[in-house]
């Protein structure tokens, strides 16, 4: 499974709407009140044996957005680490007056066993 399909199936049981990298509504359509969006910042290999990678950490950033603000999130660190994910810092993003959203960005980490596969 990709980090992708990881996030991807840890976020969906959130029911919000939900996209990687970027969320592009449909055409001539309106950004969500409220949705999330994450994408891999790094993942470098933690650990070799025998010139073999064992381990490969991936660290990812889940964002959610909302129109009414931050005070009633949906449970983003439950649903992540619930899936394997360990928290990370996270930072409160500038409110967007285009769009009318407050936004928080989230890091996590996930740790792949590479001999499990």
């Amino acid at each position: 499974m990709t980090i992708w399909e990881r996030v991807n199936t840890a976020l969906t049981a959130l029911s919000l709407p939900l996209a990687a990298n970027v969320y592009i509504p449909a055409s001539g359509q309106e950004l969500p009140d409220s949705y999330l969006v994450y994408f891999m910042i790094s993942d470098p290999a933690e650990l070799h044996a025998d010139n073999i990678e064992k381990l490969r950490s991936y660290r990812v950033q889940v964002s959610y957005y909302s129109r009414n603000g931050l005070l009633t999130m949906p449970d983003i660190v439950g649903a992540m680490t619930g899936a394997g994910f360990t928290r990370l810092p996270g930072r409160e993003l500038p409110y967007n007056p285009d769009t009318r959203h407050f936004g928080i960005a989230l890091d996590f980490n996930y740790l792949e066993d590479l001999e499990e596969e």
